[in-house]
């Protein structure tokens, strides 16, 4: 019987499964959490885990888009939801903390619940890769990739990359020699591999690889082992999958361009979108277009100058956004903006270091892991400011702060 008090964290839990069902769910979910926590603040008078310079710099952020909103977007209805309710992402933080700090030798009933759901989707995404068809009998858009519970959507390897290496670690605390852990890791590790997500791919491996190369009370040799047998995993599937070849391989080597890293980003499937948001910067240096406001300003934007005009893709630079975090921030809040997010990540990456060094926490070296590989350049990426990016993102910074701010 599910007791009253541990509901916060039953609802944590279910985050993952909500992100699966759809965005009201897991919209939901942080509505009626943050209702708990409003009532923890109002009848406790806690207010601990709101002093400290993360919070501080997130509600400065958050003051920043309300001020942008109203003195500068170009389309005001467009960045009205995702400025307002950026102030979500915050409650999402400050509930994790809260709970868990609150109820500390309890949230195994979150990781538990987190546990069920990914091995469920890895089980599912098995099935998908050798049936053609999930357990719900979806079959992927793209038959090279994976879809899974989301069905014609293709970011399953997000949720995994999310989630799965918090749940690692909290159990790996525990049985850090059992054979069951390392077999589920391969398990999830080829899994996210056959899922043919490129940049999801090359987030995970490097987030596991950094997770495994810092973990604690581990010899050097088992961790080069390890490392080693990570990097074989993934050069192995690399050469003799198809599907992965043609998209890592393949697909790259076709680009007519010359040999060097800039002429890579610029002919791949996203380098129009970073072009023309380098575009709207250069006339929106200061405040940027507004949230959400890509989509409006890229059609205003010519790309010819770029392309040979036998090229083909004249047209590519526009989308609903850039699909990459420092481009979307960087257009769409200019010069201001970026500065406040990019002292954001620098100061947080800081403090994630500084703690794992000093604790050597598990959790919190796989959440931090996580957020770091988020921040790399030029990989592409979904909308910062979409619902189940950021829920992903910012519940990966809750495991963080929470950690940050235990006592014990």
């Amino acid at each position: 019987m599910i007791s009253k008090k541990y509901i916060p964290l039953y609802l944590i839990g279910l985050y993952p499964a909500g992100l699966i069902i759809g965005t009201l769910i897991s919209e939901l979910i942080t509505v009626i959490l943050s209702f708990f926590l409003i009532h923890e603040v109002f009848k406790h008078k806690k207010t601990f885990f709101l002093k400290d310079p993360i919070i501080y710099f997130l509600f400065g952020i958050w003051i920043y888009l309300l001020i942008n909103l109203e003195i500068n977007s170009i389309n005001y209805d467009l960045s009205f939801n995702r400025s307002i309710f950026f102030f979500r992402n915050i409650l999402i933080i400050l509930a994790i903390s809260y709970f868990f700090n609150k109820y500390y030798n309890n949230v195994d009933i979150v990781f538990k619940l987190w546990a069920i759901t990914i091995i469920i989707t890895i089980i599912d995404l098995y099935v998908q890769f050798f049936l053609g068809q999930n357990l719900l009998g979806f079959s992927s858009p793209w038959k090279e990739r994976l879809s899974g519970f989301f069905d014609q959507e293709l970011k399953v390897a997000h949720l995994l990359i999310g989630f799965f290496l918090p749940i690692f670690a909290f159990f790996l605390k525990k049985k850090t020699k059992s054979f069951h852990m390392y077999l589920i890791l391969f398990l999830y590790f080829v899994i996210l591999i056959l899922t043919n997500e490129r940049a999801n791919i090359i987030r995970g491996t490097l987030a596991i690889l950094i997770f495994i190369l810092f973990l604690p009370f581990f010899k050097r040799k088992f961790k080069l082992f390890i490392s080693a047998a990570i990097i074989t995993i993934f050069l192995t599937i690399l050469f003799f999958v198809e599907p992965i070849k043609n998209r890592f391989i393949n697909e790259i080597f076709s680009m007519k361009v010359n040999n060097s890293i800039k002429n890579y980003v610029i002919m791949s499937n996203y380098g129009p979108h970073y072009l023309t948001s380098i575009e709207i910067f250069k006339y929106n240096k200061l405040l940027g277009s507004g949230i959400k406001t890509f989509r409006i300003e890229c059609k205003k934007i010519s790309l010819k100058k770029y392309y040979d005009s036998n090229d083909g893709r004249l047209n590519q630079g526009c989308s609903t956004h850039p699909h990459q975090y420092y481009f979307e921030i960087l257009s769409e809040l200019g010069i201001i903006g970026f500065l406040l997010f990019v002292s954001f990540f620098s100061y947080l990456t800081f403090r994630v270091i500084y703690q794992f060094f000093k604790t050597k926490n598990f959790v919190l070296l796989a959440a931090g892991s996580f957020f770091i590989i988020q921040l790399i350049p030029l990989l592409p990426t979904g909308s910062f400011f979409t619902s189940f990016g950021s829920t992903i993102f910012f519940i990966n910074i809750g495991l963080i702060y929470a950690f940050l701010k235990m006592k014990n």
